[in-house]
């Protein structure tokens, strides 16, 4: 019997080309570029944990007419999907990766190569969104590096994901996790995945010994902010080092924020980027991925770029 449901699919009003790019520790890496002038600003884009250069309303900025002049590069970091094939070397070879086996400061290298691949498409701004866990990354990359052509950063959905985790599993549980991968890295485990009961994110991912210990210690590169009140000792360190324009957009619900209170969040951001020399924030209706509000991101980041160039 033939299949009479309507088949459904989109596509973009810009067409792009893929590139690849290789990150310092080898891994091959895809993203997709739309051009725009030689001039214009460049929105380099990086997905969240176990996301991917499709994420969903970064995609949607390609139908975007606010955003038609400007360069959109969407990416994938090395720890692309949360267990996922990945091709590294020289000779490359292929092996398992993703956000289940990732270590934080990887996302150093993933993004020095983009940027690198970035500057060879526009002699205008390079602007980082960061989505989420992305969201951390643009920043450390940033505090690390003090990149030049780097002239704002995009913290779409900043994510607490250690407060998160507490949380979610409850301070006993997580410390028996800790413990847990703990002796795994001591019998040489740590790329074994812990139990099914351990799982991360608003996805319920599966991770390892080695990021769990990554990302959860105290004191780690990862914990780049405390929405949950954490007393952290490490939060916001890198963000009080950046001295560019930062615009902070979050959904209305569903945010990885403690109590989901989005307005503290940003107030908290705006308050601890204290060498930003100008902080823009907007909250738009929707979850963490602003379903059904796509193209109002695309407006609000399209309208804040405007502002940096005037």
């Amino acid at each position: 019997m033939p299949d009479t449901q309507k088949p459904h699919w989109t596509e973009s009003r810009r067409s792009g080309r893929l590139a690849r790019v290789r990150s310092r520790a080898g891994v091959e890496m895809t993203g997709l570029h739309a051009p725009a002038d030689g001039q214009a600003p460049l929105l380099l884009c990086l997905h969240g944990l176990s996301g991917n250069l499709g994420t969903s309303f970064v995609v949607d900025f390609l139908s975007a007419p606010e955003l038609e002049g400007v360069h959109l590069l969407t990416v994938e970091s090395s720890a692309h999907g949360n267990i996922a094939m990945a091709r590294r070397g020289d000779p490359p070879r292929y092996s398992l990766g993703g956000s289940a086996f990732e270590i934080f400061d990887e996302c150093i290298g993933d993004l020095a190569a983009w940027v690198d691949y970035a500057a060879s498409k526009t002699r205008g701004p390079i602007i980082l969104l960061g989505h989420s866990l992305g969201a951390a990354k643009v920043v450390r990359y940033q505090a690390e590096t003090a990149d030049p052509r780097v002239r704002g950063l995009v913290l779409a959905s900043a994510a607490d994901l250690k407060g998160a985790f507490w949380a979610m599993h409850g301070d006993a549980s997580a410390t028996r996790f800790m413990d847990e991968a703990r002796a795994m890295l001591r019998r040489g485990e740590g790329r074994a995945l812990m139990g099914e009961d351990c799982v991360v994110g608003l996805l319920k991912q599966r991770i390892s010994a080695a990021t769990f210990i990554d990302r959860f210690e105290d004191g780690k590169p990862s914990d780049v902010f405390d929405f949950f009140g954490r007393g952290s000792i490490r939060a916001f360190e890198d963000l009080a080092k950046v001295t560019l324009p930062l615009l902070a957009l979050y959904g209305s619900s569903g945010e990885i924020v403690g109590g989901g209170d989005v307005a503290r969040a940003l107030s908290l951001l705006e308050q601890r980027a204290a060498r930003c020399p100008a902080f823009s924030s907007a909250i738009v209706p929707g979850n963490h991925w602003y379903l059904g509000s796509e193209p109002l991101v695309a407006q609000t980041i399209a309208a804040w770029l405007a502002g940096l160039a005037s």
